[in-house]
């Protein structure tokens, strides 16, 4: 019992960083997906539109570091 304890508090703890992780890529979704009509360019458009489809698909699977990735590539397009 004493050797569980410890692990089981482990897991929670790495349960709740990805429940957050989640939550941060969901957010920063949205908010990239709001500045697509900004963009003069069709072609970034479609890319950033193919980019955040990516990052939903990543955060649903729980690959935060892809999603994070999708979310920093998309972040480019804006600039």
């Amino acid at each position: 019992m004493r050797r569980v304890l410890p692990c089981l508090s482990v897991v929670a703890a790495l349960l709740s960083v990805g429940a957050m992780a989640q939550a941060d890529c969901s957010q920063e979704i949205a908010a990239l997906r709001s500045r697509i009509a900004t963009l003069d360019d069709p072609v970034k458009q479609r890319e950033l539109e193919l980019l955040l489809a990516k990052a939903e698909n990543d955060n649903a699977a729980g690959r935060a570091n892809l999603c994070a990735d999708d979310l920093q590539h998309a972040q480019q397009l804006v600039k």
